[in-house]
């Protein structure tokens, strides 16, 4: 069984590749050659700069998505990850000036998305209430204390990161929980016990598998991504937004389903959400680059969703 699914994994990921090459050339050619005259002019879409800004923009998404991938692997749903962005990059700011300590600020930022995940996951599992209300109501919840710690309004932060940083370093700390959660999933007991409990949670229990504690666990991994997210939202921002992420929640579903990760649950992959991650920020920005009008930005990103989750479904079947 081991054995099947690394290798649908192998396969999955290898289409996800092969697809985002593809997108990426046919972006190029269609921002680099006139069609009607056969000139080639400039900008050229693949490019050092056009490089570093999407992988700069994926950057929220992709650890949106890999703690998205835990939470549905084992069975579950977060929709409050959008909004948890906006708590954690205002508490971020709002803790730092108040004390003169960045460190605190960002110790604050993470402790308030653990705080949210554990809330999350310990009521959906004690109460039995289905993930997707608990975490719709959490996402309310965070936009209104997001709100009221900033007064309202985008709060100025007294520390600022040099450009350099703003470029780079959220691509590495995104990279750098992709590889945590890789390993997490494929190389310990703990990601094994979460296959199982997606897969069928009865079985899992009958198996010795606490699966509360599991489904908990995936929640605060979840939560401890909103954090690093606040945090590279400061990084790329500079300011604490009680606005910030609205909406970033479906993007972050769409990059794990695009990925291979059933909603259903038992099955899925980091590298798989990486790649997903990957070709919606590519597709989006594209889409940006070529001037397509935002409404339209929506339809065919949303198309392409829904077209991952069909065919998903079909296959499920045969």
């Amino acid at each position: 069984m081991t054995e099947v699914r690394t290798r649908i994994t192998a396969n999955r990921a290898f289409v996800l590749a092969a697809v985002l090459v593809g997108l990426a050339a046919l972006l190029t050619a269609h921002s680099a050659v006139n069609f009607r005259t056969g000139a080639l002019h400039w900008p050229y879409f693949l490019t050092s700069r056009n490089l570093i800004d999407v992988l700069g923009s994926c950057a929220t998404n992709l650890i949106l998505a890999v703690g998205m991938t835990f939470v549905i692997i084992g069975g579950g749903i977060d929709l409050s990850v959008g909004r948890l962005i906006a708590l954690t990059n205002v508490l971020l700011v709002v803790v730092a000036n108040a004390t003169g300590s960045l460190t605190l600020g960002v110790a604050g930022c993470l402790a308030a998305g653990l705080a949210a995940g554990l809330s999350n996951g310990a009521v959906s599992v004690r109460w039995r209430i289905p993930s997707f209300i608990v975490t719709l109501g959490m996402m309310m919840v965070a936009r209104g204390i997001a709100l009221v710690a900033a007064g309202g309004k985008t709060v100025g932060s007294a520390f600022r990161t040099p450009v350099w940083a703003q470029q780079f370093l959220p691509i590495a700390i995104s990279l750098a929980v992709a590889l945590a959660g890789h390993v997490l999933l494929t190389r310990t007991v703990f990601g094994r016990h979460v296959f199982a409990v997606g897969s069928s949670a009865e079985t899992a229990r009958l198996c010795g598998i606490r699966v509360g504690r599991v489904r908990v666990v995936t929640f605060l991994a979840s939560g401890l991504c909103t954090g690093l997210a606040g945090l590279v939202s400061w990084i790329r921002g500079g300011t604490g937004d009680p606005l910030a992420g609205d909406g970033l929640e479906l993007y972050a579903i769409a990059a794990v389903i695009v990925g291979g990760t059933s909603l259903a649950g038992g099955r899925g992959s980091v590298v798989g959400t990486l790649l997903g991650a990957l070709i919606m920020g590519v597709l989006g920005y594209g889409l940006l680059f070529m001037r397509v009008p935002t409404p339209w930005q929506w339809v065919i990103i949303g198309s392409v969703v829904i077209a991952t989750v069909l065919a998903d479904r079909l296959k499920r079947r045969e």
